[in-house]
């Protein structure tokens, strides 16, 4: 009569013993990272693991090569959902950089051919030409700084993480442009493959000057 009480006593404890304090059944998991480096896995990872939580704090615990977490077993898995979006290679981006003048010359100019039915719908300038040509590539979440030209303006670029992929990739930028007395910067989303009019960047001893920005994506860096 006594051993059949004790068995389910047992059972339960067991059931009981696979739960921490707190409620919340914690798992142990370690992800191989591939392109992400650790402490860059962390900062995209740290909002999914709950170090808060009481009696059963999610731990999160980089190392090289690989990261390892605590936490409940939907939260892993949302995890894992995570890194497979965030861990692949940096796609290479072109960047291609016009600063065109804008004047009250009746003139046309076929390197800017492109834009140029765009430029006659934002602005009312009889003519454009381009006065600088800037090419050049960085990876997602990467910066590059460039002169135009002989010098006389300088360009900064930085690129956040492409959002899409494909024909339907847009790619964030920061972008600021320097010289003769000019300070020019502003955030955009441009759609790759596509030519962004940003705008009226100020004046130099030619005229008016506009800058226009294309970002490509060539392929994924190794």
């Amino acid at each position: 009569m006594l051993q059949s009480r004790i068995i389910p006593i047992l059972a339960t404890l067991t059931a009981f013993g696979a739960c921490s304090p707190g409620g919340a059944r914690l798992d142990t998991r370690t992800f191989a990272l591939h392109y992400l480096r650790a402490p860059e896995a962390e900062m995209i990872l740290k909002p999914y693991v709950f170090t808060d939580r009481p009696g059963a704090q999610g731990v999160i615990s980089p190392a090289e090569g690989s990261i390892t977490i605590r936490e409940t077993p939907d939260n892993l898995d949302k995890i894992a959902r995570v890194l497979a979006e965030y861990d692949r290679p940096r796609p290479l981006i072109r960047l291609t950089v016009h600063l065109i003048q804008a004047d009250g010359a009746a003139q046309t100019d076929s390197t800017i051919a492109d834009v140029e039915a765009t430029l006659r719908k934002l602005f009312r300038f009889r003519g454009y030409r381009l006065v600088e040509e800037g090419i050049f590539s960085t990876t997602e979440d990467g910066v590059v700084q460039q002169q135009l030209g002989a010098g006389a303006y300088s360009i900064e670029v930085r690129v956040h993480r492409v959002a899409g992929a494909g024909d339907s990739a847009t790619v964030p930028l920061e972008v600021h442009l320097f010289g003769r007395n000019l300070r020019f910067s502003t955030e955009v989303g441009i759609p790759a493959g596509k030519t962004a009019v940003l705008g009226n960047v100020g004046e130099d001893p030619r005229g008016t000057l506009i800058l226009t920005v294309r970002p490509e994506l060539i392929t994924a860096s190794p």
